[in-house]
Formats: C-alpha cells, structure tokens, sequence
C-alpha cells in the first residue's frame, strides 16, 4: 500500500513532472508531488456568520458541536422558536443542507416537526 498525506488548501497550479508524477503548487507556496490526487475540491466547512452569530451562542447559552455548528433534533429547532436551515443545519441534514434540495428538506423538518 502507498502513502496518504492530506494537504488543505488551494491549488494555483498543476503540472506533470518529467517522471510522470503531478507537482500541485498551492497558494501558500506549497509544492506538493504525487501519482494521484484522491480528492481536491470544495471550500473548507466553515459556519456562516460566525462574527455574529457567536455572541448569541454565548448570550442564549445554544448548544454547539466542538466544530461550532449548531446541535439540533431532527426538528431543526436549536432553542424554543429558533429553527436552523441551510448551513446551521448541516450536522443534522447533511451536506446537501447548504443548496436548494438541503433547503428543502430543512423547510420540510421545520413544518413536520415544529
């Protein structure tokens, strides 16, 4: 078996050395050689708003997962009357949270619980 390493960030360039290997240039300078790339896509998973959001975490006393995303039931309801959709409600729907269809299945939770 071969060797994984995990890199993060974003690629500014790619290009095939002369053995074959692909050489990524990253935008912090980085130079990375490989045979593969197993995967290199999507922004880092960040919550949305978190300048404003966090004082009223600490002021309401919301619940929160180590990563700072909201703990909700399947109701998608974070305190009494606050319900989360879209990217607050990633760790209970999912990825798919964040576009239209995660937007509707948030919609959906909201009316079949709430």
């Amino acid at each position: 078996m071969g060797r994984l390493d995990i890199h993060t960030g974003c690629i500014q360039e790619i290009r095939e050395d002369t053995d074959g290997k692909m050489l990524l240039f990253t935008e912090n300078e980085e130079k990375l050689k490989g045979s593969s790339i197993m995967l290199a896509t999507g922004p880092a998973i960040a919550m949305p708003g978190k300048e404003w959001l966090d004082p009223v975490i600490k002021q309401m006393n919301l619940p929160c997962a180590p990563c700072g995303f909201p703990i909700v039931p399947k109701s998608l309801e974070w305190k009494n009357g606050l319900f989360v959709a879209g990217a607050l409600a990633e760790l209970e729907i999912g990825p798919v949270s964040r576009n239209i269809a995660g937007a509707r299945k948030a919609a959906e939770r909201i009316l079949r619980y709430g």
